[in-house]
């Protein structure tokens, strides 16, 4: 999460899923997604698809020290 108040992908998943419940300005319009088990781990390999290796190893991208 942006924020890092959740771990893993699954994690940020997960609290989409169930609405993104306890956050005090979370707007009444969002509700739960109602995703199965097989459409979150879907969603999470789909995800994980879009990491692009190459451009994350890739030393002219790194942080200067």
């Amino acid at each position: 999460m942006h924020d890092s108040s959740l771990e893993t992908l699954e994690d940020v998943v997960e609290h989409y899923a169930q609405g993104g419940q306890g956050h005090p300005n979370t707007d009444p319009a969002i509700h739960p997604l109602e995703l199965t088990t097989q459409e979150k781990a879907d969603l999470v390999a789909f995800l994980h698809a879009l990491t692009d290796e190459t451009f994350l190893e890739d030393p002219r991208f790194q942080p200067a020290h």
